[in-house]
C-alpha cells in the first residue's frame, strides 16, 4: 500500500517473511532493544553497510539523553542525508528512531520495521514521534513520515500473549470509532486472531492501517481536529500509564481508557449506553484487564492536567463513538473528566 501524505510517499508492506534486500549503497543506522537480537540478525543479513545501536529497555529508551547519544554516534560514523535510520521494535523504538530521523541533519530517511502488533497498527504509522520528559509522555516530539514500513507478521509469533493483547487495544479503538466491519470481525474471529492465524492478522493490521491513514492524510499535524479521533481512550489511558509509572502497558491502558471515557459520555448524556456495552463487550471478550492497584491516583491526575489536548480554559477535546463505527468530538471540562476518572477507578 502506498499513501501520499502532503507530498511524501509512505510505502507500507504487510506479509509473512517479507524482509527484502535493501539498497546496498546506503548506510543504515539500526536502533533496536536487547530482546530483539534474533530479529536484528534477520535484518543485518540483508545489509552491506550498517551500524547498530542498542537502546535501553522499555520507556527508558524515550529519553532526550538517549537521542543525543545516538546523534553523537551517527556524526562520528559519518552518516549523511543519503543514508537511513532503521527502527526495529515496538512503539518505544519507533517513537525514538522517528524523532532522531526527523532532527538529524534536518531529516534523514526512516524505515520502520515494527515487531509488535501495537506498533504495526499504531506507533509505526502516522508520523508521530517523541520522547518523554519529567514523567510526561511524548511531550517533546515531531511529525515526520517514514519512507517505508515493513510489517512482517512472522515477528508476532515470538510474542507473549500479553503483547498481542496490548496491540488489540488499538485495533479495538479503530473498530469502535471508524470501522464497524472491523468491529464485527473482531467479535466473530477472536480465536483465529489470538492464535495468530495469518489471514486474520493481515486483515486486522491492514484494516487498522487504512483506518489510521485515512485520518492522517486529512489531518497530518492535528490542525483541523480530525486526527483527535485517534486519541479515543488515550486521555485517560495516558493518565493510567503515568499513574502506574508505565507498569501498565499502553494498549491495556487505552482499553480501560475507552471504557472510562465512554462512561463519562454517558454521564454527560452525549452518547447512549449501547456504545458503552459494545465496547466493554469486545474488551472483555479479549480479556484485556488492568490491575487498578498499580495506579497512583495523584500521579495519574497530575498527568491528566497536563494533557496535550487541553485548552487554556481547562477544556479537553474528547472523541467518542456515538455509534459503533462513527464518532464525534466533544469539548469537556477537565473537572468532569477528572471526576469521571476517579469514579471509573473506584
Amino acid at each position: 500500500m502506498i499513501f501520499n501524505i502532503n507530498g511524501n510517499e509512505v510505502n507500507i508492506l504487510i506479509g509473512d517473511n517479507i524482509l527484502n534486500k535493501f539498497d546496498q549503497e546506503k548506510k543504515y543506522f539500526i536502533i533496536y532493544q536487547d530482546s530483539l537480537s534474533n530479529e536484528l540478525n534477520k535484518i543485518v543479513s540483508n545489509l552491506k553497510y550498517y551500524d547498530i545501536y542498542k537502546a535501553p529497555d522499555g520507556e527508558r529508551a524515550k529519553d532526550i539523553n538517549v537521542v543525543l547519544d545516538i546523534i553523537k554516534k551517527m556524526v562520528k560514523k559519518g552518516y549523511t542525508r543519503k543514508d537511513a535510520i532503521i527502527s526495529l521494535g515496538g512503539g518505544t523504538i519507533s517513537d525514538l528512531a522517528g524523532f532522531v530521523a526527523s532532527i538529524y541533519m534536518r531529516g534523514i530517511d526512516l524505515i520502520n520495521i515494527p515487531t509488535t502488533l501495537l506498533s504495526m497498527v499504531d506507533a509505526s504509522i502516522g508520523g508521530k514521534n517523541g520522547v518523554n520528559f519529567e514523567g510526561i509522555k511524548n511531550v517533546i516530539g515531531t511529525f515526520y513520515q517514514p519512507k517505508i514500513i515493513i510489517n512482517d507478521i512472522s515477528f508476532l509469533r515470538t510474542l507473549p500473549k500479553e503483547e498481542v493483547l496490548n496491540g488489540m487495544g488499538e485495533v479495538i479503538k479503530y473498530s469502535v470509532t471508524m470501522d464497524k466491519n472491523l468491529y464485527n470481525y473482531l467479535i466473530d474471529n477472536k480465536d483465529n486472531i489470538l492464535n495468530l492465524n495469518k489471514e486474520s492478522l493481515i486483515f486486522i493490521i491492514e484494516s487498522s492501517i487504512k483506518d489510521k491513514m485515512k485520518i492522517v492524510i486529512n489531518d497530518e499535524k492535528e490542525t483541523n481536529g480530525l486526527r483527535t479521533v485517534l486519541n479515543f481512550g488515550h486521555t485517560i489511558g495516558h493518565a493510567i500509564e503515568s499513574g502506574s509509572e508505565f507498569k501498565i502497558k499502553h494498549g491495556f491502558a487505552v482499553s480501560y481508557g475507552m471504557i472510562c471515557e465512554t462512561q463519562i459520555g454517558i454521564n454527560e448524556r452525549i452518547i447512549n449506553e449501547d456504545v458503552y456495552y459494545a465496547i466493554k463487550n469486545v474488551v472483555d471478550l479479549y480479556k484485556i484487564k488492568i490491575d487498578l492497584n498499580n495506579i497512583n491516583i495523584n500521579k495519574a491526575l497530575e498527568s491528566l492536567g497536563k494533557d496535550k489536548k487541553r485548552l487554556n480554559n481547562r477544556k479537553i477535546m474528547i472523541p467518542l463513538p456515538v455509534r459503533i463505527g462513527e464518532f464525534e468530538i466533544f469539548m469537556l471540562d477537565l473537572d468532569i473528566i477528572e471526576k469521571g476518572f476517579i469514579r471509573c477507578l473506584n
